[in-house]
């Protein structure tokens, strides 16, 4: 009996030995599994860091094509409608003109990168964005949610969705009174100031597509007289004052509201040629035509004779 009840023991005890070496040996399978899927969701990594320096550089308006490869392909709220990184640069600087101030808030942002079963790399952020409007100074405050492919350490695919109603409406309600006198003011201020910055493309979004530029009688740069659209202004007018001034400044400019939907400005030209360094200090007027929130007519008055004589030195 006392031989039987040992050979038991002997054997419970083998047993139960046994199952604890399989329960390790299982514990040990199973983290080692769960450690390896967590490597799929995580937080720190240098496509993160990527997409910060992306956010940065939005916030900084430091806009860098480098970070994309040449084919990305970006999609704001769209699945059809896509951008190329120059394209979509060219979106946030043509937004930058509504707003008198913009950023992500990088307070309590959320980043996180995936590896999908295909092996794909993700990475999502969840930030909050606010922005002022120049129409009204309506501050707004937006949700945003983006994702970015990443293939060898650059963007593929750029995504991001957020609720533009808000955005919209105000928008709406800000082109509704365009065309009180106040704000037609206000429309050619903003081109002022953009031009003054040397950002030509907001003022050329502030201009209609079929806006009729007449530059002043007698200036060179009347040989185009009338410039039809945005794109004729630009390579006309804008590119040629770039080529041929080393600095060209609107000085002591002031708006007069007039009939019609019309600002009449007058100012002073102080400008340096590039190829004399002959010094520009001419009178100078213009006179806008507005519509729905856009210039439709330009007229040009300038002392040609200066402009003339300083050319031809």
């Amino acid at each position: 009996m006392i031989l039987l009840c040992s050979s038991w023991l002997k054997t419970s005890i083998k047993l139960t030995i046994m199952k604890k070496i399989f329960l390790f040996t299982f514990a040990i399978i199973l983290f080692a599994s769960c450690g390896k899927q967590d490597k799929r969701y995580i937080q720190q990594s240098p496509e993160i860091e990527t997409v910060k320096k992306l956010i940065e550089n939005y916030n900084n308006k430091d806009y860098d094509v480098s970070i994309y490869v040449d084919s990305s392909k970006t999609h704001y709220n769209s699945k059809d409608k896509s951008m190329s990184p120059e394209q979509t640069i060219a979106y946030h600087k043509v937004n930058d003109a509504i707003y008198s101030s913009r950023n992500f808030v990088v307070d309590d942002p959320e980043y996180e990168m995936v590896v999908t079963d295909d092996g794909n790399t993700w990475v999502n952020c969840w930030l909050d964005w606010k922005g002022t409007l120049v129409g009204n100074n309506k501050e707004i405050n937006i949700p945003i949610h983006l994702t970015y492919q990443f293939l060898d350490g650059k963007i593929v695919r750029e995504v991001g969705y957020w609720d533009s109603t808000e955005i919209v409406l105000e928008l709406q309600g800000i082109n509704a009174a365009n065309n009180t006198p106040k704000n037609n003011s206000n429309i050619v201020n903003i081109m002022y100031a953009a031009f003054a910055k040397g950002d030509i493309p907001s003022v050329l979004e502030k201009l209609d597509d079929n806006v009729i530029w007449n530059e002043a009688e007698g200036n060179s740069y009347a040989d185009g007289n009338p410039y039809v659209g945005p794109d004729a202004v630009l390579n006309g007018v804008f590119k040629r004052i770039g080529g041929d001034y080393e600095y060209f400044h609107l000085d002591g400019i002031q708006l007069h509201e007039m009939a019609n939907n019309q600002i009449l400005a007058n100012m002073r030209y102080k400008a340096k040629l590039k190829k004399n360094g002959a010094i520009i200090d001419a009178q100078a007027a213009h006179l806008w035509t507005l519509k729905d929130g856009k210039a439709i007519g330009f007229q040009q008055y300038v002392d040609t004779k200066q402009l003339d004589e300083a050319l031809n030195k």
